[in-house]
């Protein structure tokens, strides 16, 4: 049975953050659509992840996202993969910042990681101190290397894709796509890796840091496609990818007042203390279940929380015929 909410919309892939935690201080960062707050840190153990991860495979779902804040931070990112890994998903995926991933690439392909993305922001190592927050330009260079050295490690193990993360943000980094296309292509040529371009939310960030610094993607996003010798459009969000001539995939995750990206997420986000979280714009739909598995909930009982979950999915921006409908019924 696969899921479906009330907007017809299939539930096939979860989102599972591990942590909030994050050993950089990026200046765009919505955390998960999770406010940050000074309560006493609860995170799901490696156990309950695979658990609440296998129930939710008893409903169809086959893909799973490992995210964080860093999910590299956690001590046992290792066995949580294994875990994972041994389950049979059709794609077990992460994002990351890397500053771990050249270390430990391996043994993450090893016990089940099928593809990685790694956030990198610029080519420009002052900038990328700038955005990941650092203070000190000189770790910061340090850290861009490593970034790149863990880009080269994952392509070495044969986690594929890569993609590179890059928020496109006005007065930073919005002149360098071209520069970061040449850069992909400078690692790979053969399709392996994808430059992902992403828009700024207004979710988890100041009003002002949105207002500064938000870029619409729909120029660069034309210019692309002129330049393009393959389109294909995923499932997920109807996002488009575009191969270009030195192959390099370029695809572009544009949410912001979209209803088409609203109505075509596949996914459900898990957040790091064990709650459904049906929509990353908002904080009051959630659905706890952790306290419940850790109180000797039955695998049904769980799922019945899984489904209440997926009846609250709602797409955060709707098409004009919906929003009619939603007006008729009030």
């Amino acid at each position: 049975m696969v899921l479906i909410d009330r907007y017809g919309r299939p539930v096939t892939g979860l989102r599972i953050s591990v942590t909030p935690r994050c050993n950089l201080n990026c200046i765009f960062c919505h955390s998960e659509g999770i406010p940050r707050t000074g309560e006493k840190l609860v995170l799901m153990t490696p156990w309950e992840i695979e658990r609440i991860t296998r129930i939710a495979m008893s409903l169809e779902v086959d893909s799973v996202k490992l995210t964080g804040g860093e999910p590299m931070m956690r001590p046992d990112i290792l066995d949580i993969v294994e875990r994972l890994g041994r389950l049979g998903l059709r794609d077990l995926s992460m994002t990351t910042n890397g500053l771990r991933i050249s270390e430990l690439a391996g043994e993450l392909r090893k016990r089940g990681l099928m593809r990685i993305n790694i956030s990198l922001h610029t080519v420009d190592p002052e900038k990328y101190t700038k955005i990941t927050g650092l203070k000190d330009p000189k770790v910061g260079r340090m850290l861009f290397e490593k970034t790149v050295e863990a880009i080269r490690r994952s392509l070495e193990v044969g986690l594929n894709p890569v993609k590179l993360n890059v928020v496109v943000m006005k007065g930073i980094n919005e002149g360098e796509i071209s520069d970061l296309i040449d850069f992909a292509a400078d690692l790979d040529s053969s399709g392996k890796v994808i430059l992902q371009l992403i828009e700024l939310v207004r979710c988890g960030n100041a009003p002002e840091i949105f207002e500064k610094y938000y870029y619409s993607l729909a120029d660069a996003e034309r210019k692309i496609r002129g330049k393009a010798v393959k389109k294909v459009v995923r499932r997920l969000h109807l996002r488009t990818q575009y191969l270009l001539p030195n192959g390099v995939w370029v695809e572009f995750v544009r949410p912001m007042y979209n209803y088409v990206f609203c109505m075509n997420n596949t996914r459900l986000r898990i957040t790091h203390d064990g709650q459904f979280k049906p929509c990353l714009m908002r904080s009051d739909n959630h659905v706890e279940f952790l306290s419940a598995m850790r109180s000797g909930a039955s695998d049904e009982e769980l799922k019945k929380l899984l489904l209440k979950a997926v009846e609250l999915r709602e797409p955060y921006w709707k098409p004009p015929y919906l929003k009619a409908e939603v007006k008729e019924r009030s």
